[in-house]
């Protein structure tokens, strides 16, 4: 059996991740989970189920890194690192490595370790997850039948009830904190807005555009056509205080406020914390101009990023993936949805 390794497994998005690779590789799997406390790290190995192993590591101790990946098949990575040096160990050892990282700060010194990769007959997959990650797949297959791509916007209807924790939510508030560049324009993020369609809605709901790092990734190895990326909340008044804090500045220091954060967000499980995901093209299509909308809902933000992310796990992993990858490089959004598996997640196709 494979054996699976993942890094930040205590968090909320490591905990999902782990019960999605036992459930997509139907148990098959021989899987390791690591922490730098070791009472908690074994406690959360034993919750997950009695074959489930325990491993000390700190990713912040180069050395113990070197240590303790080897003799892997698959290094699933759910935290931040300044300096990939998980995925350096696992090109030294040939292990199949899959980041959630949103950030192309990271994601570029992880593209730079490209060559050894693809001299060590070995991949790394990078921005695994719903958005970036399914959001590219979706692009991918939005653009397939168009001759010429004009304009391309994609975007997140966020649920103010997701199950993200703190670490979450302060990556998307950092996200829509930074300025942005539109039509030869800076722009503060989170100002612009515009209306899009999302599905099981009966009007179109409003967005608001923001920086997004996969932005610059789909325009390198995808599509050179112009992007843009766009979201917002279901609640306008939780939209409004978010551009309060922006025009105050708060945005950029709430990473302070983490603790705080900690108190005051609470998801309640007995509530709905379904997203939606629209990806919008505009271009020709045999000499016409035509408008296509692929929209997307799911059930939950976090979770779909753990199904993401277990899903690509096993696709790259039977298809020998070689070099510094994207999701969108190693599959298609069929074969992605088939391995996941799961009928609450819902996709139509809009001709306008």
């Amino acid at each position: 059996m494979k054996k699976v390794m993942v890094i930040g497994a205590s968090g909320v998005l490591g905990k999902l991740v782990c019960n999605e690779l036992l459930r997509i590789f139907e148990n098959q799997i021989n899987l390791i989970v690591t922490d730098y406390k070791t009472e908690r790290g074994n406690e959360l190995a034993n919750s997950l189920d009695s074959e489930v192993a325990f491993e000390l590591l700190d990713v912040n101790d180069e050395e113990n890194i070197k240590q303790v990946i080897k003799n892997l098949d698959i290094v699933v990575v759910v935290l931040k690192q300044r300096i990939p040096h998980i995925q350096q160990a696992c090109i030294q050892n040939r292990i199949l490595c899959i980041d959630v990282t949103p950030f192309y700060d990271f994601v570029e010194k992880v593209i730079e370790l490209n060559q050894i990769a693809e001299k060590n007959d070995v991949g790394s997959i990078i921005m695994s997850g719903f958005f970036p990650g399914l959001s590219g797949l979706m692009i991918k297959k939005a653009i397939s039948k168009f001759q010429e791509v004009k304009e391309i916007n994609v975007a997140l209807l966020q649920s103010t009830n997701a199950r993200a924790g703190v670490s979450g939510i302060l990556d998307m508030l950092n996200i829509i904190a930074q300025p942005i560049v539109f039509q030869n324009k800076i722009l503060s993020g989170f100002t612009k807005k515009r209306k899009m369609y999302f599905l099981n809605h009966s009007k179109e709901q409003d967005i608001r555009l923001i920086d997004h790092s996969e932005k610059l990734l789909i325009k390198e190895k995808l599509i050179t056509a112009p992007i843009s990326y766009w979201t917002s909340w279901n609640s306008n008044g939780f939209n409004i205080l978010l551009s309060l804090l922006r025009k105050i500045c708060f945005l950029k220091y709430v990473h302070k406020f983490n603790k705080l954060l900690s108190k005051v967000v609470k998801h309640n499980p007995k509530e709905s914390e379904t997203v939606f995901l629209t990806v919008e093209v505009k271009g020709t299509i045999g000499n016409k101009e035509m408008v296509k909308v692929l929209a997307l809902s799911t059930f939950s933000d976090y979770h779909t990023t753990a199904m993401v992310t277990a899903s690509l796990a096993k696709i790259a992993i039977g298809n020998e993936v070689k070099g510094i990858v994207c999701p969108f490089e190693i599959t298609d959004l069929e074969e992605l949805l088939s391995v996941i598996n799961c009928s609450d997640i819902q996709i139509k196709e809009i001709e306008k």
